[in-house]
């Protein structure tokens, strides 16, 4: 761990940086705040000279010994400081007076654990088409969630042990859906997963995940509705190739999509 003498003590909320050495120079990071502190995961244990702008007293910057995004997740569910977990990446920007608002309904709602929200591209747009109404999050409203968009009750996860299924999500073979397992995970277990339609940040990168048409896309997501719904896996990738058939362009495809098991 690298940085300055740490300062914020007791903090409420923590942000979650993942990120590569080669691309953690770009995190701006918010203004310094007593209850906030910056957690940055450097995946790949490439030492290099932490930026001066990273130097801060609420900032934590570690480097960790394997890639792969989950595994980086992972970190800072067990490294977190404050009450509440928020994840992101270093190509993102926190709308910071929102999550306050986030926090008050972790605090009012006892019985929520996971909150998932909205993000801002560049351009001040919605990346996706998200509901205007609060909802409780369930396998099938859940799978477009981006874990940039959520945020956790950082101590219930702990003592449930759940964690991100490191066999998915970028920078491994299955590199997707590991935000859906979380929250289906969570759900399994009997948490409480609530969408609100907040704002949590502005998302300059481009997403993971949305890319159809290739053998290793169709494994993938294969492996995920496995990996999910178990038993009823088949009928789970039934309902999914019929909703997206036109994604679906060559029957090679369809007939990888409904064999895949799992990839470990």
């Amino acid at each position: 761990m690298f940085g300055q003498e740490f300062i914020v003590n007791n903090p409420i909320v923590t942000l979650g940086y993942s990120t590569l050495s080669e691309r953690y120079k770009e995190i701006n990071l918010p203004e310094i705040d007593p209850r906030v502190e910056i957690l940055i995961g450097v995946q790949g244990n490439n030492q290099s000279q932490i930026p001066m702008h990273l130097l801060r007293g609420d900032t934590r910057v570690s480097y960790l010994d394997s890639l792969g995004v989950t595994k980086s997740r992972n970190y800072m569910i067990d490294n977190a400081k404050g009450d509440y977990l928020f994840f992101g990446d270093d190509d993102i920007d926190w709308e910071i007076d929102n999550i306050w608002e986030i926090v008050d309904y972790f605090k009012n709602h006892s019985d929520t654990h996971l909150i998932s929200g909205r993000t801002l591209n560049e351009d001040g747009f919605y990346r996706k088409s998200y509901s205007n109404r609060s909802r409780k999050l369930n396998f099938f409203n859940s799978a477009k969630t981006g874990t940039v968009e959520m945020a956790i009750r950082v101590n219930q996860f702990r003592l449930s042990r759940i964690y991100f299924d490191e066999a998915f999500g970028a920078g491994s073979e299955n590199f997707l859906g590991d935000e859906y397992i979380f929250i289906t995970d969570a759900l399994k277990q009997g948490i409480r997963c609530q969408y609100l339609p907040i704002d949590f940040s502005m998302h300059k990168g481009i997403s993971s995940g949305v890319i159809y048409g290739s053998v290793e896309d169709a494994q993938a997501r294969s492996a995920v509705l496995s990996r999910v719904f178990e038993r009823k896996a088949l009928l789970a990738k039934v309902a999914f190739l019929l909703k997206n058939m036109a994604k679906f362009r060559k029957f090679s495809l369809i007939r990888t999509f409904l064999r895949t098991v799992r990839k470990e």
